[in-house]
């Protein structure tokens, strides 16, 4: 039984009695001396995340009803035969006093790393019935193949064997030895996004860094090349590998380069047929939509959203959120054979003793011969120990006990009379250590790669309702296009008129989006030391993106206020600068106060900053909502950027679009004439655009794209009105 089924048996039980104003809370605490305990004053089922990990269980269940019990009879009874009567009553089959459960050092540092424990509860009868606990404990993680004992790493050197394969010999502490063949390098150079198309297949590509002029398509950077290249050495001589680059250089597209090969069998190397994706759930779609990207549509892959998921047998790929791998039924998920496990933003797990970390590590353990990728650009952030799970993960052998890692690794100091935790000690002993399982790069090293402005996409997926709203906004907006084009007014009708007509469509994709542009500000205040500023449209898009980013109560701020807290404890500010504070003292003043911040956020209206604003010290934003004359936002970014006293050799722009929608059709749009501009003329010059032409443009293709889409769902036919546009 895991901690989430716990719960809710405690919970549906407590209800099932009249209990309902009675709360059930989990401790990860493995120093506490209880599976569960009742608590009269606060009403509350206390119980232990780690005793319910490793007590079978039907005593889990015995526990629950024990002290459900005690509840319902109250305080004063004690283990007396009022309280005894009410246990059997309800179902309970141990009517014995609760039982101190302390557990063995070596036990709580085994659960800690990673071994799997298990108790067995044995029941003698002396003068009376006496139940003692033992623990079992197995390190399930490597072994000698040898002798059987837990394979721990004593030291290792490589060479070459007679048959000319680069060798690493590792010598354990048995003083057994263990042989890895190190592979040749594979071609991940050769990928190309989308190569699945026909049209991208037969491209004679012409490439400017890693796009092509010719199709739009990318190829990896050349560091990427190298980063896959090390994850496939690291994954072929150990447990896993951890591709630690600085935020925003690609560490999800490595990754999948791994798959590419090892995953589709291309040039016969398929190695791992099921693999899992495990992530921030505000990111899973971006993860779906990279996959078909670089995979192709026969490596499509399965979101998993709630408990109660079917999961759709033969997929090579799931994608799992971290909590939702707390809740979902950990049998299923076992079942399906998943012998790669790619951890996206690993520091999810930097807490050895939470549920999700154990769960994590469940999943890992159900295959022995299951491979591990983690991905972040802070694999540890504040505290030394933070780091233990993911390494412990990666190599079982070298990061075999978490008290061994502090005692080892990890740098303490006192505070006045406390002793505290700091970071890792004799760090570059420690990155000659970790060396063959960790690679990590940081901008300034792969700069010469990378273009003078960067743009990168954030995948977005509307929610049902959101995607309801606009495809009826677009159905009115396509009748209304198509009676111009059939009235032969296309050519006399204004952008302006487009744009008002499409404003609804900007509006519903505005607020869909806040959920993923605010997770990747959760990233960013965890992996950058930067600024950033965040442009939008909508006056009340930025009010609810400010809300959520300051709100730091838990319940009116639900499913952000942890990033709130997070800003506020980091002194992060939030500013905003819309139409009021243009030419006037507080616009120069918020300014004044970003230049001179070394962190913080700027929520900040598109068309306000269109001129007269000076962000030199900043280099990173976000389009939140799309402008649909490209050059609005070109004078917004990399505009307001490019002044003078930037000191950064590249501006990043991220863009969250929202699929099949106006934000993909504008990009596609727009990202073609850029392409071509920046070739011909000076890479600093921004493009001057028709707005009346660009607009008419992206309506025809709305216009489309919707055809399209109402022709594959089999919906209504599609009018006579709405074949014009394609004659």
């Amino acid at each position: 039984m895991n901690r989430h089924d716990a719960t809710e048996y405690c919970r549906e039980h407590l209800n099932k009695h009249g209990l309902k104003d009675w709360k059930v809370r989990v401790t990860s605490d493995p120093n506490l001396p209880f599976l569960g305990i009742c608590m009269y004053k606060d009403k509350v089922i206390m119980l232990n995340g780690h005793h319910i990990d490793i007590h079978p269980h039907a005593e889990v269940i015995c526990t629950i009803l024990h002290e459900i019990a005690h509840a319902l009879v109250g305080p004063g009874h004690g283990h007396n035969g009022v309280w005894a009567a009410k246990a059997r009553e309800i179902g309970c089959d141990n009517t014995e006093a609760c039982s101190r459960l302390d557990m063995p050092a070596h036990v709580i540092d085994a659960i800690r790393s990673g071994a799997s424990v298990e108790v067995i509860v044995e029941e003698k009868e002396i003068v009376q019935k006496i139940r003692e606990v033992k623990h079992v404990v197995t390190r399930l993680q490597d072994k000698c193949p040898d002798c059987g004992k837990v394979a721990v790493e004593k030291f290792s050197v490589t060479g070459v064997d007679h048959q000319g394969n680069q060798i690493k010999l590792i010598t354990l502490e048995c003083f057994h030895i263990v042989k890895k063949i190190i592979p040749r390098g594979t071609a991940f150079d050769s990928i190309v996004s989308n190569w699945w198309k026909p049209e991208i297949a037969a491209c004679n590509h012409k490439w400017n860094k890693n796009q092509c002029m010719e199709c739009g398509e990318f190829r990896p950077f050349k560091f990427q090349v190298d980063g896959a290249l090390f994850a496939e050495s690291a994954l072929a001589m150990g447990k896993g590998v951890g591709i630690f680059d600085e935020m925003g250089l690609g560490k999800t597209i490595q990754a999948l380069m791994v798959l590419y090969f090892y995953g589709m069998g291309k040039h016969g190397k398929k190695k791992f047929k099921k693999t899992m994706v495990v992530t921030k759930s505000a990111i899973m779609y971006q993860w779906f939509a990279a996959g078909i990207n670089w995979l192709g549509p026969e490596y499509l892959s399965q979101i998993i959203r709630t408990s109660k998921d079917f999961l759709i047998p033969n997929l090579n790929m799931y994608i799992i959120s971290y909590d939702m791998l707390r809740r979902f039924k950990r049998e299923k998920l076992h079942a399906l054979g998943i012998d790669l496990v790619i951890l996206d933003e690993v520091q999810q797990i930097k807490n050895v003793d939470s549920a999700r970390t154990q769960e994590v590590r469940k999943l890992v353990s159900a295959n022995p011969l299951c491979k591990v990728i983690e991905l972040s650009g802070t694999p540890w952030k504040n505290r030394g120990n933070e780091f233990f799970p993911a390494l412990n993960l990666l190599d079982p052998m070298k990061f075999h006990s978490n008290q061994h890692f502090l005692d080892t690794w990890v740098d303490y100091y006192w505070h006045g009379n406390k002793r505290k935790m700091g970071g890792i000690k004799n760090v570059e002993k420690f990155k000659k250590y970790v060396e063959n399982i960790i690679i990590r790069r940081e901008y300034d090293e792969v700069m010469e790669e990378y273009p003078e402005v960067k743009r990168d996409k954030l995948p977005v997926e509307l929610d049902a309702l959101s995607q309801t709203n606009y495809d009826d906004a677009t159905s009115s907006f396509v009748e209304w296009w198509n009676n111009i084009v059939i009235g032969g007014e296309e050519e006399q009708t204004s952008g302006m008129e487009i744009i008002a007509k499409l404003t609804r469509m900007r509006h519903i994709c505005g607020l869909a989006k806040i959920p993923a542009t605010l997770s990747y500000l959760e990233d960013w205040v965890e992996e950058s030391d930067k600024k950033i500023v965040v442009f939008v449209h909508h006056r009340d898009v930025g009010v609810l993106m400010k809300n959520a980013l300051t709100d730091t109560n838990a319940e009116s701020n639900v499913d952000w206020h942890e990033l709130a807290s997070a800003l506020k404890e980091e002194g992060i500010e939030v500013m905003t600068y819309t139409s009021q504070h243009t030419g006037k003292p507080e616009g120069t003043d918020i300014q004044n106060k970003f230049n001179a911040t070394k962190r913080c956020i700027l929520i900040a209206s598109t068309l306000a900053c269109g001129e007269g604003l000076n962000l030199q010290t900043c280099d990173t934003a976000i389009f939140h909502e799309r402008q649909w004359n490209p050059q609005n936002e070109d004078q917004a970014a990399p505009g307001r950027f490019k002044r003078i006293g930037q000191t950064s050799k590249q501006i990043t722009v991220i863009a969250p679009e929202a699929a099949g929608t106006t934000d993909e059709y504008l990009d596609a749009m727009v990202d073609r004439k850029r392409r071509y501009f920046h070739v011909v003329h000076n890479k600093g010059e921004i493009i001057t655009w028709s707005q009346d032409d660009a607009m008419r443009e992206l309506a025809n293709t709305i216009c489309k794209k919707f055809a399209e889409k109402m022709k594959a769902q089999g919906k209504a036919p599609i009018k006579v009105s709405q074949l014009a546009t394609f004659k």
